[in-house]
């Protein structure tokens, strides 16, 4: 025991006080940047998207739509907490189009509690095919994306 008392090695109180200070003051200085760079991003529209959330109602394939082949109309309801705008819809990584036009950029608007049916055609495909899984991907201009999978009837 008298060997330990007589070990002069050890950092003194006052010096590891300091160090203790030290370190929480970088550790409470990260958090506060972190905090800091969060809230200002999250005033700035980016934490918005969390608020976002689309329902899929319904999808209706071409056998239910007279005139088209590769059509399909989409029952959306938005569920979430902000106003949102459709910016694209994707069937098993293929982009839709506008329904008479080329644009695969959509711009539909859905607000807080309203539903919006999509009618879009898919060029990469004649007709759908009977029971075949189809996997659809709504992709908001916000960057939130809401994925369903249909059985084709």
């Amino acid at each position: 025991m008298k060997h330990l008392s007589n070990n002069r090695k050890a950092v003194s109180p006052v010096i590891a006080s300091v160090l203790m200070i030290l370190i929480t003051m970088i550790g409470m200085t990260l958090l506060f940047a972190f905090v800091t760079s969060y809230s200002d991003s999250y005033k700035a529209g980016v934490g918005s998207s969390v608020m976002e959330s689309i329902t899929v109602e319904d999808i209706w394939l071409s056998p239910h739509l007279p005139s088209y082949d590769n059509t399909v109309q989409i029952s959306l309801y938005n569920t979430g907490k902000i106003d949102s705008v459709i910016s694209s819809i994707y069937v098993n990584g293929s982009a839709m189009v506008n329904v008479g036009s080329a644009n695969t950029n959509l711009g539909l608007p859905i607000p807080v509690g309203k539903s919006l049916n999509v009618t879009a055609q898919w060029p990469q495909v004649q007709n759908w095919v009977t029971q075949n899984t189809y996997t659809f991907k709504i992709n908001t201009k916000r960057g939130s994306t809401f994925e369903v999978n249909y059985v084709a009837p």
